[in-house]
């Protein structure tokens, strides 16, 4: 038969694979240096938006705690020195100990205002409380309204017993009452 070699026929077998692998080693090398290409740009990415992220917010920060101070229409300062962060803390603060009347919320100095953050808290109060004395007074009417039920069918039933002495089908057990 055939004399082959086994050890030759494995070295056989490596210098193909290996004439394989060098011949189509240009796409290989194609795909290999495109995934690295997109890794390497998905971290850059990640790392500049960490980065930006990061001065945005330091900008910011900053920003609201610059000194500043108006001027009039010549550009001539005008009032005191301040910041922003202060101005909005002023601004807020303001709003809520606004005094407004306590039946429309609009502002108001009257003997009947309160500051605007009572009057808001009232108002919700008020609404929830409303909204729980519906529930209550559905639910008491509607058991008021089975107890009259209820009453005036045994009142009922008592008047009937008493004007016919005739045993009806409801009264013997054979016929449910319908209500």
């Amino acid at each position: 038969m055939l004399n082959i070699n086994e050890e030759d026929l494995k070295s056989a077998i490596v210098e193909k694979a290996a004439d394989e692998l060098l011949r189509h080693d240009e796409d290989l090398s194609a795909m290999v240096n495109k995934e690295v290409q997109r890794r390497i740009e998905k971290i850059f990415v990640d790392r500049a938006e960490a980065q930006i992220s990061t001065a945005v917010d330091a900008a910011v920060q900053k920003g609201f705690d610059v000194e500043y101070q108006r001027v009039n229409n010549w550009g001539q300062p005008e009032g005191e020195k301040t910041t922003i962060r202060a101005q909005l803390d002023k601004l807020i603060g303001g709003y809520w100990t606004t005094k407004v009347d306590s039946r429309t919320g609009k502002p108001s100095d009257s003997y009947n205002s309160t500051t605007r953050a009572e009057y808001l808290m009232t108002q919700i109060c008020a609404e929830n409380f409303s909204e729980e004395m519906k529930k209550h007074a559905t639910n008491i009417a509607g058991h008021l309204k089975d107890g009259l039920r209820g009453q005036l069918a045994s009142v009922m039933d008592n008047m009937l017993n008493d004007l016919f002495r005739v045993k009806s089908l409801q009264d013997q057990g054979k016929v449910t009452k319908p209500y």
